[in-house]
C-alpha cells in the first residue's frame, strides 16, 4: 500500500552499534503516493588521499569568511550561536545536543525560568 518506509525523508543513526549514520527515503522528496519506495543507506569510512572526502574539505577562504562572521556573532548579545555553523567544525549529534543543553542551563542559570 502506498505510504512511507521511515517518518521523514532522512533518519540518522548516530549509535555506535549501527554500521550505516543515515537513511535517506527519496520518496519524500518527490511526494510520490506509489507504493515502492527507495531508501539509501550511508556507511562511512576513512578518507584516503585520491578520494572524495566522505564530508566537504574546508578551503582557505571559507575559514577566512567564517573568521568574519564569528567576530560579527560575537558582539551579539541577545542570540546563542553553537553548533556546527556556529563553530566551523564537524560534530555529532550528540556532541551538538550536549552544547545546547549545556548553553540552555547557562541561560536559565544567567535569566531564570520563564
Amino acid at each position: 500500500k502506498p505510504g512511507f518506509w521511515q517518518p521523514a525523508m532522512q533518519v540518522n543513526y548516530p549509535d555506535a552499534d549501527v554500521p550505516f549514520t543515515r537513511i535517506v527515503e527519496i520518496k519524500h522528496a518527490t511526494g510520490q503516493n506509489v507504493d515502492a519506495t527507495t531508501i539509501v543507506r550511508e556507511f562511512p569510512k576513512d578518507w584516503k588521499p585520491g578520494e572524495e572526502p566522505y564530508y566537504p574539505v574546508p578551503a582557505p577562504d571559507a575559514k577566512a569568511a567564517y573568521q568574519k562572521y564569528a567576530a560579527l556573532a560575537a558582539e551579539e548579545k541577545h542570540t546563542s550561536f553553537i553548533g556546527r555553523l556556529a563553530t566551523y567544525r564537524y560534530y555529532n549529534m550528540d556532541q551538538v545536543t550536549a552544547m545546547a543543553l549545556t548553553e540552555a542551563d547557562r541561560l536559565l542559570a544567567l535569566h531564570g525560568t520563564p
